[in-house]
């Protein structure tokens, strides 16, 4: 039963740190010890165990998992066995990521772009959505799968 004063319960926030650690609620249920998944589903679903999910999860990425992917980043781009196209690849993302955010701040507004332009501005738009999927790439308007990019 959540308390009136709308702070988590100790099982809402071991169910928040469950959650936020496996991502399936019967295993977070479980781990919380929750009697009834469906009461861990009743329990996710208030904007108050759900935000401490989100915390949770946004702090670990911070504090936790980007680290870790800076210091991986780093060892592509010094290691002498990684191909070139791996290093390129990592040296875009970085850019991407960082310099990037300024990308389309020079753009015209889209009607007053010509066919042609509007047709860049699209494929664009395919190869970003490709890269957010995952890595994959546009290679005329088809979208490919990378495979062991740094073998």
């Amino acid at each position: 039963m959540p308390r009136k004063d709308g702070r988590l319960t100790p099982q809402e926030q071991r169910l928040a740190a469950a959650q936020a650690a496996v991502g399936d609620v019967s295993e977070a249920a479980r781990r919380a010890g929750y009697s009834h998944r469906n009461a861990a589903y009743t329990a996710l679903a208030r904007p108050a165990v759900a935000a401490e999910v989100a915390r949770i999860q946004q702090e670990r990425l911070f504090n936790e998992l980007l680290p870790l992917a800076v210091e991986v980043h780093r060892e592509i781009l010094l290691s002498k066995t990684v191909p070139a196209g791996a290093k390129v690849q990592a040296v875009k993302l970085a850019y991407d990521r960082t310099l990037g955010l300024q990308e389309g701040a020079d753009r015209k507004p889209l009607e007053q772009m010509t066919a042609e332009e509007l047709a860049e501005e699209v494929r664009r738009i395919d190869k970003r959505a490709a890269e957010i999927a995952g890595g994959a790439k546009v290679i005329d308007a088809t979208i490919v799968q990378d495979v062991d990019v740094l073998g």
